[in-house]
């Protein structure tokens, strides 16, 4: 059984997206890992409730790091709340990957 992974990143990120879905192919291809994000939902499905089933059953959670991703309301306080509620929980673990770097003063 493959281990299931959901992407949790900002849109602007999304060809940095696709380039890590790049070097993690070979995983896919082995049947190690599948791996979901947004842009997988289908048409007229619900795009809210696709991403919330989607993260409730993923068991890796990368998010994927930028000034972006922390400027999203949505990824960072309802994907990162969810995914970090299940890896307190044991359900799911959550790997943060620095995408962009996030300037300090």
């Amino acid at each position: 059984m493959p281990v299931t992974l959901f992407y949790s990143y900002a849109r602007e990120d999304e060809a940095l997206r696709d380039e890590l879905e790049k070097h993690l192919s070979p995983l896919r291809r082995q049947g190690i890992i599948s791996s979901w994000h947004d842009r997988r939902i289908q048409p007229r499905v619900e795009w809210a409730q696709a991403i919330d089933d989607q993260l409730n059953a993923a068991s890796v959670i990368l998010f994927l790091i930028s000034p972006d991703f922390l400027a999203s309301d949505y990824c960072y306080g309802r994907e990162m709340r969810r995914a970090l509620e299940r890896h307190e929980a044991k359900k799911a673990i959550v790997i943060p990957v620095l995408f962009r770097a996030i300037a300090s003063k």
